[in-house]
């Protein structure tokens, strides 16, 4: 993943801004008589112009573009591409599952069509699930890959992810390892979404995938804080990209003012605790 990780040395920031856009809560001066597919184009551009130089790279919910229609596409495209030009790489959060042929057409889509540089996917269904998304990365050379589901933040995980001697999620930290492929910055192509709500799974998970970069949700509104970060980073202090949507998004209703300049400095704060937490890039 080493595009992701130039990006955050260069913003010198492990912050992802994620893109899960709720019509509902857009102010009301950006949906005022446009459609909700504009409304979220014109509030989604705003964010990412206002937070370019304090995250290193943007993550997109497709379900939110998904359930506006073929406009909804659009603006997910055109976000991927704005994204790419303000020099913020993009993570499509797609968490998909299938195999085979309908795999390598989710990857093609989501990597090569909208311009993703990297995906979530699910692992349910093994290594067939992984791979072809794998492949694609690998072809088209952009330094990016995919992020598999290991340690999700959501409340019912653990009944799950902690069942059975090991537990899943460390079988599938070992299938991420085994699949991945080094980058020439020592990192695999094959990262992980590790929660940051329970660090303690998250610590074995990291034993388990020392050279795999993290992407970490769960920080902020699901409760979780800087210093839960810390157990997932490797032995550099880095390889953690931590992920905040409504925390930056919707920072403006707590803040007041304009949502610009509320996300901005929502993501220059989240940043800077997550530094002087000794959180490395």
């Amino acid at each position: 993943m080493q595009a992701l990780l130039e990006a955050a040395r260069r913003k010198r920031s492990p912050v992802v801004v994620g893109l899960d856009p709720d019509p509902a809560r857009i102010p009301a001066e950006v949906r005022e008589g446009v459609s909700e597919p504009e409304a979220v184009r014109r509030f989604c551009l705003g964010i990412l112009e206002a937070v370019r130089e304090e995250v290193a790279a943007v993550k997109l919910q497709a379900a939110c573009f998904e359930r506006l229609g073929p406009p909804g596409m659009e603006v997910y495209a055109e976000l991927i591409r704005t994204a790419r030009e303000l020099g913020l790489p993009a993570i499509a959060d797609v968490k998909r599952g299938d195999i085979g042929t309908t795999a390598a057409a989710y990857a093609e889509a989501h990597l090569r069509v909208y311009g993703a540089l990297a995906v979530t996917v699910n692992p349910y269904m093994g290594a067939d699930a992984i791979e072809p998304f794998l492949r694609e990365a690998r072809a088209l050379g952009r330094g990016g890959g995919a992020f598999v589901l290991v340690a999700t933040s959501n409340p019912s995980a653990e009944a799950i992810q902690g069942a059975g001697d090991p537990p899943l999620v460390e079988r599938v930290a070992g299938l991420v390892a085994a699949l991945g492929r080094p980058g020439p910055g020592g990192y695999s192509d094959a990262g992980a979404v590790v929660g940051v709500t329970r660090p303690a799974r998250g610590r074995r998970v990291r034993e388990l995938l020392p050279e795999a970069l993290f992407l970490a949700p769960g920080y902020g509104a699901q409760g979780g804080g800087a210093r839960d970060v810390l157990p997932l980073l490797d032995r550099r202090g880095g390889g953690v990209l931590v992920n905040s949507s409504r925390g930056i998004l919707y920072a403006y209703e707590g803040a007041g003012g304009d949502y610009r300049d509320a996300a901005r400095a929502a993501a220059r704060g989240m940043r800077d605790e997550l530094l002087a937490a000794g959180v490395g890039v």
